[in-house]
């Protein structure tokens, strides 16, 4: 059916109706007197599609379709405007009522020592899996977490921010969690977040300032979308696995843990500079066991040293054996 011979119930036309009006479209002479006698007529002049010409008797024509139906257009517009505000209001007390009866979905938690009770809270009560988002400032809270929900068997994913991976020290502080078990990527992260078991997560209010203020959140729909939020980074970000000792015995040029711990972070993104400060090493010590790698790894660029380096064993991808960059 052409688009020109579909009915228009939502101009107020039933299928007759419109079949008439059509037909007086195609000849638009005086109608006849028979047809203006008829119940259809009489609606089509009551829209405003037929009109009655001066003089006696009384004559009728059709009015052009671009007039006619143009006003019943706009008037069909207004109404719809009008019907549009009355359900934006509805929606809004609906909105209100039922975040009233669950105020629980979303809770504002002020001070320090509250956000940090609720952190530790959500670290003892996860049962499969934590999803962390860790990035300065480091304050008393929102630190990482003990290794023991991993050692309770929970799965732990964290990325790491590049600039709290070069924090000097840090990756001493992190060694533990990475033997422990805990998969650890790094990217440039763009807030702390905490995912428990994807039922409620901790995340600040404002990721521009200091923790004095975050959202507990158990709001179904905002915890999906904080957790794509997490995998869609995941998927983008280095494996970070510094100090985790799995050297590959049967490879001759396998790294040692030094050179092993260089590349790691090499690949991660940090500069020279701040692996000789983890390493605790000069700048030129790192430069020479960095040109021994690439050589050795027939390598020229970071991306290739670390995508070799996975290929060998050299450094490990999680649990699932593949390559990402950031």
């Amino acid at each position: 059916m052409r688009d020109d011979q579909r009915s228009f119930p939502e101009l107020g036309l039933t299928p007759g109706q419109q079949a008439l009006y059509e037909s007086l479209v195609a000849s638009p002479d005086t109608v006849s007197a028979d047809v203006t006698g008829t119940a259809d007529f009489a609606r089509l002049a009551e829209l405003g599609l037929a009109t009655r010409l001066p003089g006696q008797p009384p004559r009728w024509t059709a009015v052009a379709p671009d007039v006619a139906l143009g006003s019943l257009l706009a008037g069909r517009r207004e109404s719809l405007r009008e019907l549009r505000q009355r359900v934006t209001r509805m929606a809004d007390r609906f909105q209100r009522a039922a975040t009233a009866g669950h105020p629980e979905l979303v809770e504002v938690l002020h001070g320090r020592d509250a956000i940090h009770t609720a952190f530790e809270d959500l670290i003892h009560r996860a049962e499969t899996e934590l999803l962390i988002f860790d990035a300065p400032p480091y304050l008393n809270v929102m630190t990482p977490p003990g290794v023991e929900a991993v050692r309770r068997g929970v799965r732990m994913r964290t990325v790491y921010d590049r600039e709290g991976v070069a924090i000097p020290g840090r990756l001493t502080q992190l060694a533990d969690f990475f033997s422990a078990g805990e998969h650890a990527r790094v990217a440039d992260v763009p807030m702390k977040l905490l995912l428990c078991d994807r039922q409620i997560g901790l995340v600040p209010l404002r990721p521009d300032l200091a923790l004095e203020t975050c959202l507990l959140v158990r709001d179904p729909v905002l915890l999906s979308a904080l957790s794509a939020l997490f995998e869609s980074l995941w998927e983008r970000a280095v494996p970070l696995d510094v100090g985790v000792r799995q050297r590959a015995e049967s490879d001759p040029e396998a790294p040692s843990d030094l050179e092993r711990d260089l590349l790691a972070l090499l690949v991660a993104g940090l500069t020279e500079q701040d692996i000789a400060d983890h390493l605790g090493c000069h700048i030129r010590t790192v430069r020479r066991h960095m040109n021994r790698l690439f050589t050795r790894l027939d390598a020229v660029t970071r991306f290739q040293a670390g995508y070799q380096a996975v290929l060998r064993g050299w450094l490990t991808a999680d649990d699932r054996g593949d390559v990402c960059t950031n």
